[in-house]
């Protein structure tokens, strides 16, 4: 096992709490009692440590904690100017590995007398990953608390396990366009266009850490809001699935909207466009950007939040979209014109990878939007016309 729980919040007091259960080194933890050397072979082996970690399951290696017969005894602090070798380390993970491992965290937890460090690999999903330093060309992978070289065939599997994994999650996200266009959603929505957007973690997705999300959701302070463009009060169940929000609508109005948050860690968003009758739905430039860019934001935060890795894919579409027109401002600025309806029941838009969890969503998400707005006729989307005006303010609220 790991330390569950987000790097940023590991404190000395869970470091204290591997010593008193005599927690062992494991296929996903490692410990080592003094932090690794400058000497050439010193830094290979912080690559292979780290690699087969990234090439295997992901894990925490832990600098500063002595073991015996690998099982935590005793904390052994780094003394020295913590910020530097942590620096130190990253710069070694950064250029000594092909191809790099984008999301590794170290964090310098400060205790009794200075810190230890917690580094935290994510299983790799580019993996394979090679130590290159000092012409090294060597793979590893972890097995029960050792690493080793993996043969031939084991090696073929590293390179097959991705576009597998890749291929699980848009059978998922296919599967669930198919239901919502059908109706088989988890709150009620009119059977009008519907902007759906799914945000997916793949460690989580492909591990299971989620599986007790009820539990850590009721107890924490996030939870995804739904993808709501005319802006509902909001209320949220547990069901089958996981946990639910969803739009708290008044007698007689219509639309809906919801944010399943799924028990493999997938955040589903659905919201019922505008619409002037029972049939036709449209929507306009301002509204659809704004609902996309904020709660894009604001799953990536729940995702960060509940520590479920990196990369993520975030897939938008539009369900029952037969009868959905897009509405602009005419050429003269004083009036409104529609597109002929899109035809199509289901426009799936390019999915975007995110490998930073910090990242602009407006630059991001333009591929897709451009797509979106390509469906129309347009060469693009309007609001990157002028991205340092969209930007300016908070981009990220939903109304602006």
């Amino acid at each position: 096992m790991s330390i569950s729980r987000p790097i940023d919040s590991i404190a000395e007091s869970d470091l204290v709490a591997l010593i008193d259960g005599a927690i062992p080194e494991s296929t996903t933890l490692d410990f080592k009692r003094v932090t690794y050397g400058k000497a050439d072979a010193d830094k290979r082996e912080f690559l292979a440590d780290i690699s087969a970690f990234a090439n295997t399951l992901g894990g925490d290696l832990i600098i500063g904690l002595d073991e015996a017969g690998g099982v935590a005894t005793a904390i052994v602090p780094f003394t020295g100017n913590a910020d530097n070798e942590s620096r130190r380390l990253e710069d070694m993970a950064r250029t000594g590995l092909e191809p790099r491992l984008t999301s590794l965290r170290i964090r310098a937890v400060p205790v009794s007398g200075g810190a230890v460090f917690v580094i935290r690999v994510p299983r790799s999903f580019s993996a394979p990953h090679r130590v290159i330093a000092q012409n090294s060309n060597r793979f590893f992978a972890r097995g029960g608390t050792q690493k080793y070289e993996p043969n031939v065939d084991q090696l073929r599997h590293l390179f097959l396990d991705t576009p597998v994994i890749l291929d699980r999650i848009r059978a998922f996200h296919a599967d669930r366009l198919v239901k919502i266009t059908a109706g088989e959603t988890p709150a009620s929505l009119t059977r009008i266009g519907k902007l759906v957007l799914h945000v997916v973690p793949v460690p989580s997705f492909i591990d299971g850490r989620m599986a007790d999300l009820v539990t850590r959701v009721a107890g924490g302070t996030h939870s995804p809001v739904p993808l709501d463009i005319v802006n509902f009060g909001t209320n949220w169940k547990v069901n089958l699935d996981g946990y639910l929000s969803h739009a708290v609508m008044s007698p007689g109005q219509t639309g809906g909207a919801y944010a399943q948050f799924f028990r493999n860690g997938a955040i589903e968003g659905v919201g019922a466009l505008r619409s002037d009758d029972s049939v036709r739905s449209r929507f306009i430039t301002r509204d659809l950007t704004n609902v996309v860019v904020s709660r894009t934001r604001q799953y990536l935060d729940v995702l960060k939040a509940y520590d479920l890795g990196t990369p993520v894919y975030v897939f938008l579409a539009i369900c029952n979209a037969t009868d959905v027109v897009y509405r602009y401002v005419d050429g003269s600025g004083m009036g409104w014109n529609e597109t002929l309806p899109l035809g199509r029941e289901i426009i799936a838009l390019p999915e975007t990878y995110i490998d930073d969890l910090a990242v602009d969503v407006i630059d991001v998400m333009k591929p897709a939007l451009t797509a979106l707005w390509n469906a129309f006729g347009f060469i693009g989307c309007e609001r990157y016309n002028d991205v340092a005006k969209w930007k300016a303010g908070n981009p990220y609220s939903l109304f602006w």
